[in-house]
Order: C-alpha cells, then sequence, then structure tokens
C-alpha cells in the first residue's frame, strides 16, 4: 500500500511521494549476474523485477545482483530488460528451481523509419513547464533501485526533441545520477520506451541553484502523441533526497516503485520540461540498426 499523506506536508511547504510498501517477510534471497550475449562481458545496471510487482532491483555496473523472491510470487514473471537489449522472461518458480544464476541478453535490432525532416518556419516548442516557486517540492522519497519519477505531455504534433531541463529545488547528494526514460503511452496500461540507447543524466548538488538543461540534439529523438517523460534510480546513491519545484492544481507527477511495478499518479506537476522542433517528415522506407 502507499501512503501519500499530502496534507501534512502541504501545510509545510513540502510534498514527497511516499513509495513506502509495508514490511513483508520475503523468502530466498537470490543472485546472479548479466551477461552481453554477444561479449560475454558483465552488463550493468539492467532492470530486473516482478511483472505487475513492486519486487525488483537494478543490475551493478558489473551486471551483479541480488533479488527477494516470496514464495507466493512463483506463479509470476520475472523479466531482465535494458534498453538496447532483448529482454528476458523467466517463471519465478522455475527461475529459483533451476538456480538460474547467469543471464545473458542478445542485442536488440531496431528498424527505424528513414526520413527526410523539413522544418516549416522552425516553429519551437515546450513540453512540460518551468516550475520556480519554492512553496511545494516532490521527488524521490525513496533510494529504491528502478524506482521511476517524471511528466506526462501531449505533443500535438511530432516533435524533434533538443534538450531537458531539471528545476531542482533540493539536493543533498554530492553529485547525483539518473537514467533518463522516454515512453510512448500505447494505452493506460501499456508504456513502450522508445529509446534505442541509455541516457544518462548527471549533476552536482552546486549546479542546481540554476536551471540544469541536458542536450538531447546528438540522439535525434522525434517523439508524438501521449508521451512520459521519467528519470529512474538506477544506481545506488546513498542516503539523500533529492526534491523538484512542483505546482499543484495543474496535473499529475506519475511514479513507479520498480521497473516492472504499475504507475501510479500524484497530484501535481514537478518542474521537468523538454524544447524541441515541431517538424514534419518524409518517409524513405526503413532501415535495420
Amino acid at each position: 500500500m502507499i501512503h501519500l499523506k499530502l496534507w501534512q506536508y502541504i501545510k509545510t511547504g513540502l510534498l514527497i511521494f511516499f513509495l513506502f510498501v509495508n514490511g513483508r517477510a520475503f523468502g530466498q534471497t537470490f543472485s546472479g549476474q548479466v551477461l552481453s550475449d554477444e561479449t560475454k562481458t558483465g552488463l550493468g545496471y539492467v532492470n530486473i523485477g516482478i511483472i505487475g510487482r513492486n519486487i525488483g532491483t537494478v543490475a551493478n555496473q558489473s551486471g551483479n545482483f541480488s533479488i527477494d523472491l516470496d514464495n507466493s510470487y512463483n506463479n509470476d514473471s520475472l523479466r531482465f530488460s535494458m534498453i538496447g537489449y532483448e529482454s528476458k522472461v523467466f517463471l519465478v518458480k522455475t527461475f529459483k528451481e533451476n538456480s538460474i544464476n547467469t543471464i545473458y541478453l542478445s542485442p536488440k535490432s531496431y528498424y527505424l523509419t528513414e526520413v527526410k525532416v523539413i522544418y516549416q518556419k522552425v516553429r519551437k516548442k515546450m513540453l512540460g513547464m518551468p516550475v520556480t516557486s519554492d512553496s511545494l517540492k516532490s521527488g524521490f522519497a525513496t533510494n529504491n533501485l528502478g524506482s521511476e519519477l517524471g511528466i506526462k505531455v501531449f505533443t500535438r504534433g511530432r516533435v524533434q526533441l533538443e534538450d531537458i531541463n531539471l528545476n531542482v529545488a533540493t539536493c543533498t547528494y554530492d553529485s547525483v545520477t539518473y537514467r533518463l526514460n522516454i515512453y510512448q503511452i500505447i494505452n493506460e496500461s501499456e508504456y513502450k520506451n522508445i529509446l534505442t540507447t541509455p541516457i544518462y543524466i548527471s549533476f552536482s548538488k552546486d549546479k542546481v541553484k540554476d536551471v540544469l538543461t541536458f542536450d538531447l540534439r546528438k540522439y535525434s529523438l522525434i517523439v508524438e502523441g501521449n508521451i512520459l517523460i521519467t528519470l529512474e534510480l538506477y544506481k545506488d546513491l546513498g542516503e539523500g533526497k533529492l526534491l523538484f519545484y512542483t505546482t499543484f492544481f495543474t496535473g499529475f507527477t506519475y511514479h513507479k516503485k520498480t521497473s516492472e511495478g504499475k504507475w501510479s499518479k500524484a497530484p501535481g506537476i514537478v518542474g521537468i520540461y523538454l524544447h524541441g522542433l515541431l517538424i514534419k517528415e518524409n518517409s524513405y522506407g526503413s532501415k535495420k540498426l
């Protein structure tokens, strides 16, 4: 059960999305390593989780992981996933009974449409909104690997992304790093990550007094329709907190506890926004990457 004591924190000008889950006795801890099937070397920061459950973790930079698997999840599915690689899924019971401790992921092939981009009067577009008021703050309340937080936007056309901007209110870490995820919203229960390569965002706390801007132009990202933009906690940052300036009456911030957990939303929009260019495209076929 998610605890979100909104009223208590509005009184002090502080809103935090609590992603705590009621404690329970877990079963045996299972450890292993995720490897690239191509190079046979450790694959860093792979998402690992029980599909549809708030149970999961992220492998470390060498691909090593450990996860607690309660017997009540024996008939659920455990997925290993990473941008740029084919996912691998095991029945939890099978994974446990066969003591699977080495998982190989294969590089994924992408078929992308070749396009000629035509800019008509170079119309700039903002997705999301800047938030600078310090009356309300929200952000990651726990240090759960695989947890995400972000905003939903509607593009009203095809947009090539230029940058992402963060209005950070509080950062108690000396430096932080998060993984950017961009999802196409297919329906209320299906979100497809459109990235073909991982994108990481890092900054130090002495920079948060200004708007933090990160260039996305080299990734040639084109988005359309309903999109979810999130930051993911993919490595252990230790004790601390990161809070964004937040505006309360204009929408929702989306969050989930693990990579395979279900999305939830809380009132208020965090200060995450993007700039892009509105475009039209002429298609010339497709190519395999």
